[in-house]
């Protein structure tokens, strides 16, 4: 077993304990099962999100930034990634026993949109190989990576900012912290695109 590779596995044994205990709070604290699972579901995405963050702003923090943290973010970023679909799987289980122990099926657009971010996740993981990088081809592979990573961001960012009627002081934070994460890689990449003019001059 190569070292990238165990390596993966302790940030996925890792990601799944936290993100199992998350769902064990929510079982435990819902005041009947539907009302379980329901938090079950919602705290596995709010533990899950700041590694989505951290992934999705690694890159634009290095190169903004340059320091040890965003180093060690960029370096490790194929692991956190992957934790990050670890955590979402347990999402997804949490989600689906709530729909099926509440007897309904999510509405037409929820289950087209989530369905979707799902779908990229897995996308995302499935190609997250060195292999995949070389049959894909680097630039389909980026774009499919860039696709997908700011799907994920859009889904996030909805629901957040759409349940701030619902709690403002609470989900602020979070519609926030996905604003600034934009701001961060959009900040990013005109960076990188500058570098990339001067070193061609």
């Amino acid at each position: 077993m190569g070292d990238r590779t165990r390596e993966i596995l302790v940030f996925c044994a890792l990601a799944a304990a936290v993100a199992a205990a998350a769902s064990a709070l929510g079982i435990a604290w819902g005041e009947d099962r539907a009302a379980s699972w329901l938090l079950a579901a919602r705290y596995t995405a709010r533990v899950a999100f700041p590694v989505f963050v951290l992934v999705f702003v690694a890159s634009a923090w290095q190169r903004l930034a340059p320091g040890p943290l965003p180093r060690w973010l960029v370096r490790h970023r194929r692991a956190l990634g992957l934790s990050f679909a670890t955590m979402f799987t347990v999402h997804l289980v949490a989600l689906a026993t709530y729909s099926v122990v509440r007897g309904e099926s999510p509405d037409p657009v929820t289950l087209v949109a989530g369905g979707g971010a799902f779908v990229a996740l897995y996308a995302l993981a499935l190609t997250s190989t060195d292999g995949a990088v070389r049959r894909l081809g680097a630039r389909r592979w980026r774009r499919l990576h860039a696709f997908g990573v700011y799907y994920l961001w859009f889904i996030f960012t909805f629901t957040y900012v759409g349940r701030l009627a619902r709690s403002r002081d609470f989900f602020a934070a979070f519609a926030l912290l996905c604003v600034l994460a934009l701001l961060v890689r959009i900040a990013g990449r005109r960076r990188r695109g500058r570098e990339t003019l001067a070193a061609a001059a």
